[in-house]
């Protein structure tokens, strides 16, 4: 999913259309005969070049990641928030330090911010030329145009992703629902295949929600089921996935070295929710067959979960 706090470039085609801005930068500095055009992502680590105009005559491809540090064109237009057009730089002495400028040669800026729906800064859309210019108005409107474009394509993606993430969480806890739990845990197993990495699963049952919708009421149920998915975050490690499949049930796929460790997880989860007065049934399972499937595990964690609680 589209994140303001990763790159865009890299992410799949069918999420961020980096072939449709590639063609509408592509058009942009053929309008202009111009010999480079650009869309760039800003983050606080730097300006990454995220689409290049497919010409022989642009110094620079896509993934490029300026320091932020650099004085180039676009950290101003960023800085600023607002359309920069400089039309012969080596005559203003504030490029003298602009790598731009002063190593490729470019002579003429044009640029506008591109914002994300937040109105948090994206990057902008560019144009630059290693002659002097003198655009007129109208191709600083073309350039709007396009910015909008732009602008509306990130629109989508973040409703995208409202819309992805509302079908892949809980309501109640904000946890991982069934479906979401699902497509995440079967990426962390194919990668455990390709990798070292080991996995263990903790299957959770609430005890005693019945009682308690039955003698103080749901919303006191409710708030005991929150209440334990908080203490499931507060627990768990950047790595691991939490999520509540139904009802009463919760699970943890957790990145474990061994079956002690995955043990000391359970029983510092148990002693945790103890402490807020709440009880859980647990079974856990040390992966360690990473060809079998994510159904399979869940199963045995299940009947393990089942048994602890009869016991």
């Amino acid at each position: 999913m589209i994140d303001p706090d990763q790159w865009v470039l890299g992410k799949d085609e069918g999420l961020v259309p980096l072939a449709k801005w590639q063609k509408t930068v592509d058009v942009m500095a053929r309008v202009f005969g111009a010999p480079a055009g650009f869309i760039v992502q800003y983050k606080p680590e730097g300006y990454q070049v995220v689409i290049s105009s497919d010409q022989e005559s642009n110094p620079y491809d896509p993934g490029v990641i300026i320091p932020p540090d650099t004085n180039i064109f676009c950290k101003k237009v960023v800085e600023q928030q607002e359309v920069l057009y400089v039309d012969d730089a080596p005559t203003e002495r504030c490029w003298d330090t602009n790598p731009e400028v002063a190593n490729d040669g470019f002579r003429s800026y044009l640029g506008l911010p591109v914002s994300w729906p937040t109105g948090e800064p994206f990057g902008t859309i560019c144009v630059m030329d290693f002659k002097s210019t003198d655009y007129k108005q109208a191709y600083v409107d073309l350039v709007s145009e396009l910015r909008d474009l732009i602008e509306a394509d990130l629109e989508i993606l973040s409703q995208y992703q409202v819309i992805s993430n509302l079908a892949m969480t809980d309501e109640l806890t904000g946890l991982y629902n069934r479906r979401g739990f699902n497509s995440v845990a079967k990426q962390c197993l194919a990668l455990s295949k390709r990798s070292d990495l080991s996995l263990g699963l903790l299957y959770l049952d609430m005890n005693g929600l019945k009682g308690i919708n039955d003698t103080q009421g749901h919303a006191a149920g409710d708030d005991a089921l929150k209440r334990l998915a908080e203490v499931l975050e507060g627990i768990i490690r950047e790595d691991d996935i939490a999520a509540r499949l139904a009802g009463d049930e919760f699970v943890v796929l957790a990145v474990v070295r061994n079956v002690e460790q995955l043990n000391q997880t359970s029983l510092r989860l148990s002693e945790r929710l103890d402490a807020h007065d709440l009880s859980v049934s647990v079974g856990a399972v040390f992966i360690d067959d990473s060809h079998k499937s994510l159904d399979y595990w869940l199963e045995e964690a299940d009947r393990r979960m089942y048994s602890d609680k009869q016991s």
